[in-house]
């Protein structure tokens, strides 16, 4: 048996190392065959717009594609509405058209991490939080252009978020506001928010007094910022990174 299990790994890395020769013969393989070469290929970063339909197959729940050459092509591909988990990370080529493309066929997505992709705005989360209700952990760190529209949009839908991640992003008083006294307020339990600018005091205010399970709050490097807490929100300060 073990000699059979070791000739499928040598087959399987052979078949993702030469993946593009193949593209007809991996759409008709197994889903526990797919799965294992879609781990082998994701960790190489060698899936790609090109072969990535091949790979996939409707009951998926775990896509890493942080390391792939991946486009909005591709994430217009990904059709598995049991997809639970897409990481892409540092993916540049991604924008708010592939995101919604995405949003709109995997509506069970609960952790999404789009750190980095600098294409992605706005458009592109109001399509995450108006089908993938869901969702409990979502990173928008580094998106330059993400901004108040985005929380109020997650804070109107998405009551099971628990971890969000904004630094570096343009959100202001208002959208923060809005998240902290939106469906999320419960259960928002990590707030990341180093480096957005617009922030003030009020900001910080709100999530102390609406948000009861933060556990995690960071607003390092925000200049408008003073840390200065109303006496009622004061006790509670130990959760806050300045």
């Amino acid at each position: 048996m073990m000699a059979v299990d070791s000739l499928s790994n040598i087959c399987a890395s052979l078949v993702a190392t030469y993946a593009d020769h193949f593209h007809k013969d991996i759409i008709a393989l197994p889903v526990h065959i797919k799965d294992r070469l879609v781990r082998i290929m994701t960790s190489h970063g060698t899936v790609t717009d090109l072969n990535i339909s091949q790979l996939l197959h409707a009951g998926i729940h775990k896509l890493d594609l942080q390391n792939c050459p991946v486009s909005d092509s591709a994430l217009r591909q990904i059709h598995c509405p049991e997809l639970r988990t897409i990481l892409l990370r540092g993916c540049l080529s991604i924008s708010s058209e592939g995101v919604g493309a995405l949003a709109s066929s995997c509506p069970r997505l609960q952790v999404v991490d789009l750190t980095e992709c600098a294409g992605v705005a706005d458009r592109g989360v109001l399509a995450l939080a108006r089908c993938c209700p869901a969702l409990q952990v979502l990173s928008l760190g580094d998106c330059p252009t993400v901004g108040d529209a985005s929380l109020l949009a997650l804070a109107g839908s998405c009551g099971l978020l628990h971890s969000l991640y904004l630094s570096g992003t343009q959100v202001t008083d208002v959208g923060v506001t809005g998240l902290a006294t939106g469906l999320c307020s419960n259960n928002l339990k990590e707030l990341q928010l180093a480096r957005c600018s617009n922030l003030t005091d009020r900001a910080v205010t709100a999530v102390l007094t609406h948000c009861p399970n933060i556990r995690i709050f960071n607003f390092h490097g925000c200049p408008h910022i003073t840390g200065a807490l109303p006496q009622s929100v004061a006790s509670l300060s130990s959760v806050v990174t300045l």
